[in-house]
């Protein structure tokens, strides 16, 4: 798959995922109290905070959303493995591809760790965004596991 069509793919499953999340966030705003739970220590809320803090961590998303994708920009100021004048825009399209996945895995997780926050103090089923969460960084880390095999096998 193309680089083009691989971020607008990802970036189109970002935005509706974000999408969702805004909408379910103003459909249940007026349930949640204004005091909720934002961290949780086995199963069990151990600090509290304003139900505004539901508006920071998409924020926080987009802001890691953008600065990775100033990296994607500049595939050349990344580090490589075995990188060779023949392998040299292999790597870099392969480095684009990864900078892409995790700019919007980094940013998926951020809406469903917020989305999970939003039903726990709305008093609905939160453990599926949980599950995706750390699904979704597990993916991370294979597929930066796979690049370093892959760039350390690289014959060219």
């Amino acid at each position: 798959m193309k680089v083009k069509s691989f971020k607008y793919l990802l970036t189109s499953i970002s935005v509706l995922i974000l999408v969702y999340h805004l909408l379910n966030m103003f459909q249940f705003w007026p349930e949640i109290p204004e005091r909720i739970a934002i961290h949780f220590t086995k199963g069990e809320p151990d600090n509290w905070g304003l139900k505004y803090f539901l508006l920071v961590i998409p924020l926080i998303g987009l802001f890691l959303w953008w600065l990775i994708g100033l990296l994607t920009k500049r595939p050349e100021k990344l580090n490589y493995i075995n990188l060779t004048e023949k392998n040299r825009e292999k790597q870099y399209t392969m480095a684009k591809k990864i900078m892409i996945l995790m700019q919007n895995l980094f940013f998926i997780i951020s809406i469903l760790a917020n989305e999970s926050l939003l039903r726990y103090a709305a008093g609905m089923e939160n453990g599926v965004f949980i599950f995706l969460s750390l699904f979704l960084l597990a993916v991370i880390l294979i597929s930066l596991f796979f690049n370093l095999i892959w760039a350390a096998t690289l014959k060219e």
